[in-house]
């Protein structure tokens, strides 16, 4: 799937969906995922559509530089979040 993701990317694919696959969705792992279109997007040099990168800037999520926000401020914005909300997620 990462190849033919790369391939589709460079010929100009500009809409990928997480579907899960061949691979347990129970684990979160699916054939292609979120993570996924991050990696693209770094290594083709591509922005995330405005909307989204708007919201990932306002989110904490992005940093102004367009890289994702270390892991080590992670824990920062988990804080920040509403109780009720905090154990609604799982991060894994």
């Amino acid at each position: 799937m990462d190849t033919l993701l790369t391939l589709l990317g460079v010929a100009g694919c500009t809409y990928f969906m997480g579907v899960p696959g061949a691979d347990d969705i129970m684990l979160g792992y699916q054939s292609t995922s979120f993570h996924d279109a991050l990696y693209l997007r770094q290594t083709l040099g591509l922005r995330p559509a405005p909307e989204f990168e708007a919201w990932l800037l306002r989110q904490g999520i992005f940093t102004a530089q367009n890289q994702l926000r270390p892991a080590a401020d992670a824990a920062g914005l988990w804080r920040q979040l509403p109780p009720a909300l905090q154990s609604c997620l799982v991060l894994y």
